[in-house]
């Protein structure tokens, strides 16, 4: 329940500035993955997930790094999975 006090009481806790304007993070837009580049593992992983999706079944997804994920994503987009 504490959580909901600290969330509720943010300007108490938070030192607000009082000038201060919205500042805004820039979304780096990235070129899209290409078939060719996707490693066969990662395209092997997202059959498997695509497949278990179709039959609802549950998935376990390994720990992937970023480049991975991304890869994994991608692979799931053509593959019309998810879109």
């Amino acid at each position: 329940m504490k959580y909901h006090f600290i969330l509720a009481c943010q300007d108490y806790f938070v030192k607000q500035r009082e000038s201060a304007e919205v500042r805004k993070h820039r979304r780096v837009q990235r070129d899209t993955v290409a078939e060719e580049t996707i490693a066969p593992r990662v395209k092997a992983l997202g059959r498997h997930i695509a497949r278990c999706q179709r039959k609802r079944k549950p998935v376990h997804i390994p720990a992937l790094n970023v480049a991975e994920l991304g890869q994994l994503l991608r692979s799931l987009e053509i593959k019309r999975a998810y879109a």
